[in-house]
């Protein structure tokens, strides 16, 4: 069977996005933060607590239905929170929704480490598992309910094996891109990004498939990539976490072919010194997400002393060239150490 992908879904996009969510690695929570946020010490506008079913959460993503779908790459699992669920209980701040599906690791073992998770405009399910060095399309009849299925596509390169790929976006004309976290580049550096063109998404058949990306960026700085994201450009953001560095590429630096490119990055943003536990605007940057007016939101995993992470909002004015720009605002954990817990990737979608 053919996958009918499309172009990728904006987060609840039946809804305004007014909620940046955030997946919380080291506690059982995702938090959700109103779009403007406020510096200091900030408690989420809603919290979703479930010990049962989040370990170590990376990636949040909804569905046309605004079902919460999150991986946790822990447990080897992907799991849904219904919309009616956590919207009426999240409210209350103490949220304990009840999952209504969890998607667990096939026999094969591909569902291994998972990270990265989109939907396509078909509502296949995307995910990228870091473990099993794979990229994996699910069907909606296959995530329909709680089961260990067998991904309906396992996608790998052909010339060449994944090492580590992870997060996933589509762009605005349908092409997927990959990030592979650690891999040897062929420039010097660690992680590469790749492109795979409409085209190749759409022809894809059932089953195991080796297909080279048409494209991939390696620079010899990258050290350990995490998240990427499009601005309404069209430019694409990278969160290098172990290099403490953020990258932009030019929408016009997106259409070349051939693997390993070295290109020259359009903007490079490093980190700034911040007074406080959390010492550093940059540390670990891990989730990236874009709003409608071009603010670039960052969430920085790295746990130290009493830092439990960070999350930093960057003016569009202030990244339009590189440097080390000063965020519009700088928030941390509340005080019951829920809201923010070495933070993975940022999700926009619906607000409560």
């Amino acid at each position: 069977m053919a996958v009918l992908a499309g172009l990728l879904l904006a987060a609840g996009s039946a809804a305004a996005q007014t909620g940046l969510w955030v997946a919380n690695e080291n506690s059982s929570t995702l938090a959700e933060f109103q779009s403007t946020l406020k510096g200091g010490s900030q408690s989420p506008n809603g919290l979703i607590k479930d010990s049962n079913d989040l370990a170590g959460a990376s990636t949040i993503a909804f569905d046309q239905n605004e079902n919460l779908w999150v991986t946790n790459f822990n447990a080897n699992t992907i799991t849904e929170f219904p919309h009616s669920e956590w919207e009426t209980d999240a409210v209350e701040k103490h949220s304990h929704p009840a999952a209504s599906v969890t998607i667990s690791e096939d026999a094969g073992g591909n569902l291994d480490g998972p990270e990265g998770i989109v939907f396509d405009s078909s509502e296949n399910m995307w995910v990228g598992a870091e473990d099993g060095k794979v990229i994996l399309e699910y069907t909606p009849a296959q995530y329909v309910a709680s089961g260990n299925p067998t991904p309906n596509v396992i996608l790998n390169a052909d010339s060449f094996k994944f090492s580590s790929p992870s997060h996933l976006a589509f762009d605005a004309s349908g092409n997927l891109w990959v990030v592979d976290e650690n891999r040897a580049n062929g420039q010097g550096g660690n992680g590469e990004i790749f492109r795979y063109d409409k085209d190749q998404i759409t022809a894809l058949t059932s089953g195991n498939q080796n297909i080279d990306p048409v494209f991939g960026i390696a620079l010899p700085e990258f050290v350990h990539l995490e998240t990427i994201a499009f601005d309404g450009s069209g430019n694409l953001w990278e969160a290098d976490q172990q290099g403490n560095n953020l990258y932009q590429f030019s929408a016009s630096q997106l259409t070349g072919t051939g693997l390993s490119q070295n290109l020259t990055p359009a903007a490079v943003l490093s980190a700034t010194h911040h007074k406080g536990d959390c010492d550093q605007t940059l540390d670990g940057p891990y989730g990236l997400a874009v709003d409608g007016s071009g603010d670039l939101f960052v969430a920085n995993v790295r746990v130290h002393g009493g830092c439990r992470g960070s999350l930093a909002e960057f003016s569009a004015g202030s990244i339009e060239s590189s440097g080390s720009p000063k965020p519009e605002v700088f928030i941390t954990t509340d005080g019951k150490r829920n809201s923010i817990d070495a933070p993975n990737a940022l999700t926009f979608g619906p607000g409560l």
